[in-house]
């Protein structure tokens, strides 16, 4: 069992590969370094004493005959204190609250999900499409982020002022970097052979982040032609429209349908290809065209099948509280299980409207 805060899940398996030799970790689900949380680990090394460090631990708790699988995972459940409120913010949420457990909300992907994009120049998935490498590559090595660590800050701020000067990079490259540097130091301008570097976890990242974007682009579009009443909310890569009800007939429809991610492979399925081709037109692409040329196993633009909307259950909402770090204001505590795949974050951006 992994225990965490200040670590995404992907630094803690990079942690532990490298400091204690762990071979290939099997994880349900990735969980940001902002949050604190537990989740399970497998692998097929194994250690039975805890490990303690700084920012998480990890617990030995049994064996099992098989590598976990997504299908495992039957749901993620939170418990969010919101703080400085005032009574009247407090009971906007608390009526909120309620709606939401009624009507549920739409089941969009928060700016995790597209982490390699929240620099906002760009997504590496797009580029790769375009098979301009070059610019991929210095997306993922040269463009700093706000949420970047300080070291990796530093390296990706070293290339944007000096890109092509590979062997003084090599200095600062630290975690997944430094194969990629090495091969460029050989092969100055091979960018697509410096692209299949990157691990393959981090490339698959990069087309789920711009899947992402593209299937929450449809679902916008599917929403503003439903003639309901809209509530929008920014985030980092526009807009998101919420609605707080819905009739009857609408919301059964809504309740059992889903959308596929873009994928050249998708079949029409109730009318959703024809907004996603629009969709992406707007990206001066089609569904075809959503093809990689990296010949990477199973690195592919993958179809599946997710809720339009999502019902939370487990839904207990506190009474006011007095803050103690916001004096003479307000807090309450939320709890609630939602099933895989559902992001607390935008349950929270719907209560908000």
């Amino acid at each position: 069992m992994l225990e965490k805060k200040g670590f995404n899940t992907l630094d803690v398996i990079y942690f532990l590969q490298r400091k204690y030799k762990f071979g290939k970790i099997y994880r349900l689900g990735l969980k940001d370094r902002y949050s604190y949380t537990f989740q399970y680990f497998a692998s097929p090394t194994i250690r039975k004493e805890t490990i303690k460090e700084k920012n998480f631990s990890l617990k030995f708790l049994g064996f099992l005959e098989r590598p976990l699988k997504n299908k495992d995972l039957l749901g993620n459940y939170f418990k969010i204190t919101i703080r400085d409120l005032t009574k009247k913010e407090g009971e906007k949420i608390k009526n909120n609250f309620g709606e939401v457990g009624l009507h549920g909300f739409p089941n969009f992907y928060d700016e995790q999900r597209m982490g390699s994009a929240r620099h906002k120049e760009g997504f590496i998935a797009y580029y790769l499409i375009k098979k301009d490498y070059e610019k991929a590559l210095k997306l993922f090595l040269a463009t700093p982020s706000p949420f970047d660590e300080s070291k990796i800050k530093r390296f990706k701020k070293f290339l944007k002022e000096n890109w092509g000067k590979w062997e003084e990079a090599k200095k600062l490259a630290v975690r997944e970097y430094p194969p990629i540097i090495r091969y460029l130091t050989k092969n100055q301008n091979d960018y697509k052979g410096a692209i299949r570097k990157i691990p393959y976890e981090l490339l698959n990242l990069f087309i789920n982040a711009y899947q992402a974007y593209i299937w929450n682009e449809t679902l916008n579009w599917y929403l503003k032609n439903l003639s309901v009443p809209l509530w929008e909310v920014n985030y980092r890569f526009g807009k998101l429209y919420f609605y707080k009800n819905l009739p009857f007939t609408i919301e059964e429809k809504l309740l059992n349908l889903s959308l596929p991610a873009p994928s050249p492979k998708i079949k029409e399925k109730n009318g959703w290809l024809e907004i996603m081709e629009e969709v992406l037109k707007n990206e001066g692409l089609s569904l075809k065209k959503l093809k990689l040329n990296l010949k990477i196993r199973s690195l592919y633009f993958k179809p599946y099948l997710r809720k339009v909307i999502v019902l939370p259950s487990q839904m207990a909402i506190s009474e006011f509280l007095a803050d103690e770090l916001y004096q003479g204001k307000y807090k309450l505590i939320l709890n609630f299980l939602l099933p895989p795949g559902a992001y607390a974050t935008i349950l929270i951006k719907r209560l908000t409207i």
